[in-house]
């Protein structure tokens, strides 16, 4: 995966930011892994030594790469809104970073946040869970339970969108695709067997978002 954060620049023109951007592109196209001062080193062209004049370690680095990830999250200014509209924007725009970056997006969450700006949606989305009369336990399961889902649904989305081309390219060859069910035994699978290989990310994204919110209007604490 190639990411957009723009690395190419003049060699000897080392500086925290391009070798954070390298790291993305590298973390992106091959996982965690890749990060390494040498591989970092090698496509920018440079001694890996070099790169410790800019970022002090490897852990320094990852460290940096998480508080990028996270600063992509664009929080929506929404002074006026309810905190389920609010919620919903918050929740679309972690999505969105998350999905054009995966591997650094598990990566941060994986990682404390060493900035202020890595700071913000949590703080954003805490926020919310107090405005909807949550205490703070109850306000950080909350952020947990819906963290959760947008992972667990970019995730997902990656892992059916592989089934569905390699379902694909079975089918193109003529190979059987699945076994061959017994109506009697699985009516429901049989009945909707196409149907299971059709993606529809978007709306399945905002069908499960809907549900989770609607759950938590229904147990909201006060107000609402």
């Amino acid at each position: 995966m190639k990411s957009d954060v723009g690395t190419t620049t003049a060699r000897g023109r080392l500086s925290p930011e391009l070798i954070v951007a390298t790291a993305v592109e590298l973390i992106e196209a091959d996982g965690e892994s890749a990060a390494s001062m040498r591989r970092i080193s090698a496509e920018l062209g440079v001694a890996a030594m070099s790169l410790y004049n800019h970022v002090p370690s490897k852990a320094a680095l990852l460290d940096a790469v998480a508080d990028w990830v996270s600063a992509q999250i664009t929080v929506p200014a929404m002074p006026d809104a309810d905190w389920d509209t609010r919620a919903r924007a918050l929740a679309r725009a972690f999505r969105d970073v998350a999905t054009r970056y995966p591997n650094c997006m598990l990566l941060a969450m994986s990682r404390a946040p060493m900035s202020m700006v890595g700071l913000a949606p949590l703080e954003y989305a805490l926020e919310m869970a107090h405005e909807a009369g949550y205490d703070e336990a109850e306000a950080i399961r909350l952020v947990r339970a819906v963290t959760s889902y947008v992972i667990g649904s970019v995730v997902t989305s990656v892992t059916r969108r592989r089934a569905v081309e390699a379902a694909a390219a079975a089918l193109a060859a003529g190979d059987p695709v699945g076994p061959d069910m017994d109506p009697a035994h699985f009516p429901h699978l049989v009945a909707l067997g196409p149907a299971l290989f059709v993606l529809d990310l978007d709306n399945d994204f905002e069908f499960g978002l809907d549900l989770m919110l609607r759950s938590l209007r229904i147990h909201e604490r006060r107000g609402g």
